[in-house]
């Protein structure tokens, strides 16, 4: 399987693989994965399904629900609402962001 993701539920940017992140949006990397009754999970995103140990893809049923640690944190640690929708750049495939699409970003993290 190639390379996947998730739409963080603030931002609504994609959950960024480590590879060519544009400058400034490194912080999209750290996630966290939030599960129905389970504690948070913290970490890098691999690009391939993978927060650290965890496979998040491995669920079964239950849709994972994503974030940017920043995010997350700046949103006030929410718990689970429901899952995240999958992201059609794939956390890869997109072009170096505009600085106005730089700023937004970084203002829809706030």
């Amino acid at each position: 399987m190639g390379l996947f993701s998730w739409q963080c539920k603030k931002c609504d940017h994609s959950i960024k693989s480590p590879y060519n992140i544009p400058a400034g949006w490194e912080y999209m990397n750290e996630c966290v994965v939030l599960q129905e009754g389970e504690e948070p999970v913290i970490g890098e995103y691999d690009g391939y399904g993978r927060v650290g140990a965890l496979e998040v893809n491995s669920f079964g049923d239950d849709e994972p629900e994503m974030w940017h640690k920043k995010c997350w944190k700046n949103a006030g640690k929410p718990e689970y609402s429901g899952g995240s929708e999958y992201s059609d750049d794939q956390g890869y495939f997109y072009d170096d962001p505009t600085e106005d699409e730089w700023e937004a970003a970084l203002e829809a993290s706030e």
